[in-house]
């Protein structure tokens, strides 16, 4: 008898999708394995790297999602290691994630590339799988056991959120839900949170999404029919008729959640999860959460439909709601403080502010603030709270210089000073951890909250205006923080907006607010984007407008913007507390006293609040050590590793003090923190020179991140 021709091996890529490509090559590829059919083999796409996400978004509109972008760069990786097709979502309900798979075609055919693209739909799955040589009964048990491993999968993640920690704030997370689930496109938020000591809990396992809209879940007679085609005898019944039920969400409290969504949106659908999400802030609400992170791809209109709808579902029930817009471009800086943030508002919340005003330990302790154009310094009396004497320098793009600078004042006016403790904080805080060897790194938000509340003006909202960026805190009447929200992208609404045109009127900033007091009119400035500011005020001098009213303008421009887009919706109650260095500048004070028509006071510390905000928690964390302001008399340098181990190519910045390395920052996976405690001398520039100083092969360094 003639032996049957072996059938042409066949490689399926898929694109990364958190655990779940992964999942895909072990499950599915092992099923195939079991219906003899292991010639087709499941290969996911490899880690999404910053290349990644770059290859996609050169080749897509920039209007296109991240979704997009990172799914069309995975697809280009999995083409170079010449798989010969690619599966792709489809029938995503109303969403535009459906349509993906046909832009991505059109691209691969312009670049000339043949790899095949197969929607992931019920009739293309079956049709793109037989063309590579499995028969329809084979399909059939591969869909029905990947349906049923997909299941035990997300079930065992289920119940683990079932159990949260004793104890720790209780975080729910939604949104759209490839941003949920990719950790690149969301720069790792649930690691990030949970390594703050967050209890994390997903909205949106894959298994919700591929039984709601890729089997029409929703539709019973339809799920028993599918279900029925497939042989999923004992699913019929568990899932269709009795409901397939999550173990980690209590349905009487989604039920409520799902009637009174109706509230916000009668009626209505907005295309992939929006409504959904709605649904999820209020069960959080009504389940006993802290907080609550909406997240969406920049510019997803379902979800940034709704996200207004969840600012009032967060007042009516009184749970805070942040709002995650990521695009390539959304700095991981910006999500580390705000995760930070959350966490520690949490815990205000859960503690009271007691836990930090109330608290008392002798002895002088230091606050560090390292920002992007000032670097501030404050000395707290640890038993009376008063400030004993702050420092304020100029950043100028030297930080470690500035900070030295800071240290050396003070150490020059208070020589025998014994500092018990310290803390730093600013955007820089990781950078002055490291030289200072502090003990404690707290988020900028945290601590300005912290400065605010040891005024004791009764604020209910504080505004803080720096160099490059800003913030505002939402407070309850007991000065809890509820809420709280950062500027993204734009400096439109930050001190920068004002410095720009200070250089170009050769007029110091601090003097706009006396010439804004003088100017009885001022001249509109569009204010929502700094470059399209700086050409409106062009326009508005070749017009013969006085410079008085046009710096007037920008004042007002900048608080309007910040408003608008740092406050969102949410209106600033009185009394409003203005901090941070734009707070001396009487114009803009002017300018938020007059568009909020409440009182706004500033802040007496306005240029170091943030300092003292990081004392005080130094002291009531008792973060005892540090260098004090010994820095002065240290030597302090950089140097750059360019890291080629993955295609994220870091370049890591080394931080030297005292002839050794203290810090190894910019690196995704921290594996050079290895080098931390060696000699400066010889220090490595590359990874190839890294393994030889550490004298280890590059294999033993690689992070490995597989399921």
């Amino acid at each position: 008898m003639a032996q049957a021709p072996a059938k042409t091996p066949a490689r399926i890529g898929v694109p990364h999708m958190g655990p779940y490509s992964y999942l895909a090559r072990k499950i599915v590829g092992g099923l195939l394995e079991e219906v003899g059919s292991g010639h087709i083999s499941i290969e996911p796409a490899p880690l999404t790297t910053k290349k990644t996400v770059l290859r996609g978004w050169q080749l897509m509109d920039e209007n296109m999602c991240l979704p997009a972008k990172i799914t069309l760069g995975n697809i280009l990786e999995l083409a170079d290691s010449g798989v010969d097709a690619v599966l792709e979502w489809d029938s995503c309900g109303d969403c535009r994630l459906k349509t993906y798979h046909i832009l991505h075609k059109r691209v691969m055919e312009r670049m000339g590339l043949k790899t095949k693209i197969i929607p992931l739909r019920a009739d293309s799955l079956r049709e793109g799988l037989v063309d590579l040589g499995l028969d329809k009964k084979k399909v059939k048990a591969v869909v029905r056991g990947t349906l049923r491993k997909l299941w035990e999968f997300d079930h065992r993640q289920m119940m683990r959120q079932a159990k949260p920690k004793p104890g720790a704030p209780k975080v729910g997370i939604c949104g759209e839900i490839y941003t949920v689930l990719e950790p690149a496109a969301n720069l790792d938020l649930f690691k990030r949170l949970e390594e703050q000591g967050a209890y994390v809990h997903n909205a949106l396992p894959l298994s919700q999404f591929v039984f709601k809209f890729l089997l029409n879940g929703e539709k019973r007679k339809e799920w028993i029919s599918i279900l029925t085609y497939l042989g999923m005898w004992p699913e019929v019944w568990d899932w269709a008729i009795k409901g397939l039920k999550r173990p980690d969400v209590d349905y009487t409290l989604w039920k409520q959640a799902e009637e009174a969504t109706d509230k916000y949106l009668p009626g209505y659908t907005v295309g992939g999860h929006g409504r959904e999400s709605i649904t999820w802030a209020i069960y959080y609400a009504l389940a006993g959460f802290d907080g609550v992170i909406h997240i969406l791809p920049f510019p997803c209109m379902p979800e940034a439909t709704v996200s207004a709808l969840m600012d009032d579902v967060s007042r009516d029930y009184g749970i805070p709601v942040n709002h995650l817009v990521f695009d390539q471009q959304f700095g991981e800086q910006n999500l580390i403080t705000r995760a930070e943030a959350m966490v520690n508002m949490l815990r205000f919340r859960k503690e009271g502010t007691g836990s930090v005003l109330d608290a008392r330990q002798p002895g002088v302790w230091l606050g560090v603030d390292v920002g992007s154009t000032s670097t501030k310094a404050a000395l707290l009396d640890g038993e009376t709270l008063e400030v004993i004497d702050s420092e304020y320098q100029f950043t100028a793009r030297a930080p470690m210089e500035a900070l030295k600078r800071v240290m050396t004042v003070l150490r020059a006016r208070h020589p025998d000073v014994k500092i018990e403790g310290m803390a730093t904080t600013g955007s820089g805080r990781r950078l002055a951890q490291a030289l200072l060897s502090s003990p404690l790194a707290v988020d900028e938000i945290t601590c300005q909250t912290v400065a605010a509340l040891k005024v004791g003006s009764g604020a209910r909202a504080i505004i803080e205006i720096g160099g490059q960026d800003s913030k505002f805190i939402s407070l309850d009447e007991s000065g809890i923080p509820t809420w709280f929200n950062m500027n993204s992208i734009c400096s439109a609404g930050t001190g920068a907006f004002l410095s720009s045109a200070a250089r170009e009127f050769k007029i110091p900033v601090e003097e706009f607010g006396s010439r804004c007091r003088s100017c009885s009119g001022h001249v509109t400035i569009t204010g929502r984007c700094g470059v399209f500011a700086e050409s409106d005020i062009v326009s508005k001098q070749q017009l013969g407008y006085p410079v008085d009213a046009i710096i007037k303008g920008m004042c007002r421009a900048l608080a309007q913007n910040y408003i608008n887009n740092v406050c969102r919706a949410r209106e600033p109650q009185s009394p409003v507390l203005f901090t941070g260095g734009v707070a001396l500048n009487g114009g803009v004070a002017d300018a938020f006293s007059e568009i909020v028509k409440s009182q706004v006071v500033v802040h007496p510390h306005a240029k170091v609040s943030g300092a003292i905000g990081a004392a005080l928690v130094a002291m009531a964390r008792r973060a005892r050590g540090g260098t004090g302001l010994n820095l002065a008399d240290m030597d302090m340098a950089t140097s750059a590793l360019s890291c080629k181990d993955c295609a994220n190519e870091c370049e890591v910045s080394l931080i030297h003090r005292k002839g050794s390395i203290v810090a190894a920052m910019g690196t995704k996976c921290g594996k050079w923190e290895s080098l931390v405690g060696r000699p400066s001398a010889g220090a490595p520039t590359s990874s190839e020179d890294a393994h030889a100083h550490l004298d280890v092969t590059r294999e033993s360094l690689l992070v490995q991140q597989e399921v």
